[in-house]
C-alpha cells in the first residue's frame, strides 16, 4: 500500500512538473521586422535574423558584404541575441527578488 502511494505521489511530482510554456505571449506586429530593417540601415548593414523571446524583440544585423574571412553563421548572432534577452529577463526578476525582499525585510522589522 505503501509503495501505491509513493508511485502515484512520485507521478503526480512529475507529470505536474512537465509544462510547455509557449515563446511568447503577445503578438509580434509585423512593424517590429521593418523597425530591425530601419536600425540595421541605418548603421550600413543588412537585417540578418529577428529573435523573439519571452515578450521581447531583437534585432540581428549583419554586413552587407559578405567578408573575406568566415564568420559566424546568422543563427550564432540569433543565439546571443536571445541569450542577451534572456539574461536581462534574468537579471530584471533577480532585481526584483531583491527589492521584494528587502521590503519584507523592513516591514518584518516595524512589526
Amino acid at each position: 500500500m505503501r509503495r501505491v502511494v509513493l508511485g502515484a505521489l512520485s507521478a503526480l511530482l512529475f507529470l505536474g512538473g512537465c509544462e510547455t510554456a509557449r515563446a511568447t505571449s503577445l503578438t509580434t506586429p509585423k512593424e517590429r521586422v521593418t523597425e530591425c530593417e530601419q536600425v540595421c540601415t541605418n548603421v550600413g548593414m543588412k537585417l540578418g535574423a529577428f529573435v523573439v523571446m519571452m515578450n521581447s524583440a531583437g534585432c540581428v544585423c549583419e554586413p552587407i558584404t559578405p567578408p573575406a574571412v568566415s564568420a559566424p553563421s546568422a543563427g550564432a548572432g540569433a543565439l546571443s541575441g536571445g541569450a542577451t534577452i534572456a539574461a536581462t529577463a534574468a537579471a530584471a526578476a533577480a532585481i526584483m527578488a531583491s527589492q521584494q525582499q528587502q521590503q519584507q525585510q523592513r516591514s518584518a522589522t516595524v512589526h
